[in-house]
């Protein structure tokens, strides 16, 4: 009865995936009646991303917000569409000057194209109400696939052993071209990995397997940490610093292994939620700043292992990460159109960017500071966990 149920979560999760999909061509608004419309353009090695949001009005302007590392800018121009050509016209403003002599071309009824350099930069037409949905799905889909491959080895073997395979040729293809994107979507995959054969073989008998998984997680943790030191700005600093205390105050990684239950699922006892919360908001903080297009869907992505861990199963937090974070990359890779024609917008300037590099290098600090005490001094909250149990 317990495998039936899963199939059938599974199947009816799928299918309103689908279904969310579909309904973006369904709803989608062809013409001159051209509202609101997103773009992202990937950023060269050491860079983020840049987000540009259109939302143009029937009386000629438009409002153009840039999101790029470490700043937004928001501007208002006119705007001409003739034939297939869509004109940006500046005003007096033109801090944004990414489309000055640089028309927008309509590919389709969904989609416009600009040049930045040799590069072809799609627009997609925004759907709010599909947005707002496939968030939701996000989150609900990956605790899914989470316990789908928990309760199931062939489920976890064909996800994460064979599609990360297959799918090389079309995901060459997606237009993802940064760095960071390609060296988080194989070195989570190899987590998803590595922490399957922990589970299912012999390898979770030896010592050396359980400090590679940890170091799985510090070195994804550290590949952050470079590159917001790369960014260079004061918030980015600020995260990295909270990134690397989120490092050091790991412990007692001999304790990783499979458990006893049916199951097998691969823990880590000395995982704190403390811990994990603060890691939640450096590793947010990061995206929100370097990645702002998905900030809101990494929300999702963080709450997906972090949900499971906390009141599904505790110690199987570091397991739900490699599974849900893989698991949206490879979403990612597969669906990248889709996905950022139905971006949600987080507020974001540079005053809301450096209060969330404080709070995630505070509640790193503030962790970090409990847990020394009690390495050190054998100190600890009576009703907080740190790492002394």
């Amino acid at each position: 009865m317990k495998r039936r149920s899963v199939r059938v979560l599974g199947i009816l999760l799928l299918s309103l995936l689908c279904i969310c999909m579909v309904m973006q061509n369904v709803l989608a608004e062809p013409g001159t009646n051209l509202g609101r419309w997103q773009g992202v353009v990937e950023g060269e090695t050491g860079e983020g991303s840049t987000f540009f949001i259109f939302k143009f009005r029937d009386n000629g302007s438009v409002e153009i917000t840039k999101q790029l590392s470490g700043n937004t800018i928001v501007e208002e121009k006119a705007w001409l569409l003739e034939g297939n050509t869509l004109q940006i016209i500046s005003n007096n403003q033109v801090n944004i000057k990414d489309f000055e002599d640089n028309p927008l071309i309509r590919k389709d009824d969904h989609t416009f194209v600009f040049k930045i350099g040799e590069k072809d930069i799609e627009v997609e037409k925004w759907n709010g109400f599909i947005a707002w949905i496939h968030l939701c799905l996000v989150l609900i889909l990956l605790i899914a696939l989470n316990e789908i491959c928990r309760h199931f080895k062939i489920p976890a073997i064909v996800f994460y052993f064979i599609i990360p395979i297959v799918l090389i040729p079309f995901w060459m293809n997606s237009g993802i071209s940064h760095w960071f994107r390609w060296v988080k979507l194989y070195s989570v995959v190899f987590a998803a990995v590595w922490f399957t054969l922990v589970r299912f073989t012999k390898l979770g008998q030896y010592k050396f397997a359980k400090y590679i998984a940890a170091a799985i997680l510090c070195i994804n943790i550290a590949e952050a940490v470079v590159q917001d030191f790369s960014m260079g700005y004061v918030p980015n600093v600020l995260n990295a610093v909270g990134g690397i205390l989120s490092i050091i105050t790991l412990t007692k990684w001999q304790q990783i292994g499979p458990d006893n239950t049916a199951v097998k699922d691969m823990t880590w006892p000395a995982m704190t939620t403390f811990w994990i919360i603060a890691y939640d908001i450096w590793n947010w903080t990061f995206v929100y700043l370097n990645f702002p297009e998905h900030a809101a869907y990494h929300l999702m992505v963080l709450l997906s292992c972090t949900i499971p861990s906390i009141f599904i199963k505790k110690g199987t937090w570091l397991q739900a990460r490699a599974f849900t974070l893989a698991g949206w990359m490879i979403y990612l890779f597969t669906f990248r159109h889709f996905i950022d024609s139905s971006i949600v917008v987080v507020p974001r300037g540079y005053f809301l960017m450096l209060a969330a590099g404080i709070l995630s290098i505070g509640s790193n600090a503030i962790y970090a500071y409990f847990h020394f005490r009690w390495k050190f001094f054998k100190k600890a909250p009576s009703k907080l966990q740190v790492g002394q149990n």
